[in-house]
C-alpha cells in the first residue's frame, strides 16, 4: 500500500506539471490532472489540500530544474572565460530541453511575483562570489574591462534564453527554417558577443 500511494502522489505530480505548464495557474483544472492520472479529485486533495499547495510543488520543482546547476558552476575555479563558456552551454542546453518549463516559470513568476517570489528565492539561490573574484583579477590585469558580475549573468540569461521563449513571434518575422538555423549557430555567436564586450 505505501508503494501504491507513493506512485499515486507522483502520478498526480507529473500530471499537474503537463497540466500547469500548458495552462497556468488560471487556467488549469484539477479535474482534468485527475482524469489524466485516473483518480477522483479527493484523491487529489489527500495529497494536497489545495490547487494552490499543487502548483507550489510543480512551480518550485520546475524553477530548481532550471536553475540547481548554475551556483555550482559559478562557484568552480574554472578559468574565467572558459566558465562563461560552459554557462552558455548549460542555459542553451535547458532553453532547447526544456522551453516548455523556462516559459511557465518566467510568465507565472511575473504574473504572481509577491507569491512566488519567495519559492523563487528558496530553490534559485546563486552565488557569484568566485565569479566577482575572478573578473576582478581579470580587469586588474587589463584583460576585461570592469564590469559587474550581475550584469554578464543578465546578459548571459537573456541572450540564452529570450529566443527560446519568442520563438513563435521569431518564427513568424524570419520563418522558421531560417529561425531554427540562427538558433543552431547561438553559442558562438553569444560567446562572441559576450567575450567582445568584455574585451572592448
Amino acid at each position: 500500500m505505501p508503494n501504491q500511494k507513493s506512485d499515486s502522489r507522483t502520478d498526480i505530480l507529473q500530471a499537474a506539471r503537463i497540466e500547469f505548464i500548458a495552462h497556468g495557474y488560471e487556467g488549469a483544472r484539477t479535474q482534468r490532472i485527475a482524469d489524466q492520472v485516473g483518480v477522483t479529485k479527493a484523491m487529489i486533495h489527500y495529497y494536497f489540500n489545495t490547487k494552490k499547495e499543487l502548483f507550489e510543488d510543480v512551480f518550485s520543482t520546475s524553477a530548481e530544474q532550471l536553475f540547481e546547476s548554475i551556483t555550482e558552476e559559478l562557484e568552480g575555479e574554472a578559468p574565467l572565460f572558459k566558465k562563461i563558456e560552459t554557462l552558455i552551454e548549460h542555459c542553451l542546453q535547458k532553453a532547447d530541453q526544456e522551453s516548455a518549463v523556462l516559459g511557465f516559470v518566467l510568465t507565472e513568476s511575473q504574473r504572481k511575483s509577491d507569491w512566488l517570489l519567495p519559492i523563487l528565492n528558496d530553490q534559485i539561490s546563486i552565488s557569484s562570489s568566485v565569479l566577482d573574484r575572478q573578473i576582478q583579477e581579470a580587469a586588474d590585469d587589463y584583460r576585461i574591462s570592469p564590469i559587474d558580475a550581475n550584469q554578464l549573468l543578465l546578459n548571459i540569461f537573456s541572450l540564452c534564453y529570450y529566443p527560446a521563449i519568442s520563438s513563435v513571434v521569431n518564427q513568424s518575422l524570419m520563418g522558421e527554417s531560417q529561425t531554427q538555423q540562427l538558433y543552431e549557430n547561438r553559442k558562438g555567436i553569444i560567446l562572441d558577443t559576450i567575450l567582445n564586450w568584455l574585451t572592448a
